[in-house]
């Protein structure tokens, strides 16, 4: 099959045949510096993050007649005209969809050469500009029963994730403290979890929080160190340590994604 586009659940080839598509298969620039420090030669390094990024999009437009072309443009500006971001997916060649939501604020380029033909230029532009695929990782669900116990979660993707979803499931009669061996993060639930509750720890809207299914909200619990993230997974196989005591057989842990593509 041919890789394919979709904006807002509407593919991109019912306007037109797409003829170009610049920087899907590009990475996006990262944005910051790095630190300078007076009276001293060059700079110091300072972690830096991916900016956002725009994907063009040439599509040559066809119709019976000026009326039908008309029509088509109509169309096209009903469905780039929504204020917010939509859905914009690509259907790889293997059948995988990755998707990133995306708005249209730049005006569209037009070049009309006759009353049944026309080519546009679309840019999407993208505030995050990290794909992801449409369905989650593979469930990892594991049983901790141990003090130290190790667990292994994969990232398929091609960049760091930094906004995963932990999930515990007691019975855990100490704090939780899991520590990431890639990179040094360590994520602490300070505080017990009774049997068969379940502590839901992630990211929403950029903003950190936590849940227990008994006692509501309890981000006040929960610390980390060694990353921005609360817990960042790298690209690969994670070696992380689950150090807590007390569990029984409902015991469990599952961090939940949706893999990350620059």
């Amino acid at each position: 099959m041919s890789s394919t586009w979709t904006f807002g659940n509407t593919a991109l080839t019912s306007f037109g045949k797409v003829t170009l598509i610049n920087d899907y298969l590009d990475v996006p620039a990262r944005r910051g510096d790095n630190l300078l420090v007076p009276f001293h030669h060059g700079s110091i390094f300072a972690q830096k993050y991916y900016g956002e990024r725009s994907l063009v999009f040439g599509m040559a437009i066809t119709a019976a007649n000026a009326t039908a072309l008309e029509t088509v443009f109509d169309t096209m500006r009903a469905k780039f005209a929504p204020l917010t971001e939509q859905v914009l997916a690509n259907t790889r060649e293997d059948s995988t969809v990755r998707q990133a939501n995306a708005i249209v604020n730049k005006s569209i380029q037009v070049t009309r050469f006759t009353n049944t033909l026309a080519k546009v230029v679309v840019e999407f532009e993208l505030s995050d500009p990290i794909f992801r695929l449409s369905s989650e990782i593979t469930d990892n669900t594991a049983t901790p029963n141990a003090n130290s116990f190790a667990y292994d979660v994969t990232n398929p993707g091609t960049v760091q994730e930094t906004d995963p979803t932990i999930v515990l499931t007691g019975l855990y009669t100490t704090s939780v403290t899991i520590t990431n061996a890639e990179n040094g993060a360590i994520l602490v639930y300070g505080h017990t979890i009774d049997d068969t509750e379940v502590v839901t720890i992630g990211t929403l809207n950029h903003e950190y929080y936590a849940t227990s299914s008994t006692d509501g909200d309890v981000i006040g619990r929960v610390t980390h160190s060694g990353s921005p993230a609360l817990m960042p997974i790298e690209v690969g196989v994670n070696n992380l340590t689950i150090a807590s005591a007390g569990q029984n057989g409902n015991t469990r842990i599952r961090v939940r994604f949706y893999a990350p593509y620059l």
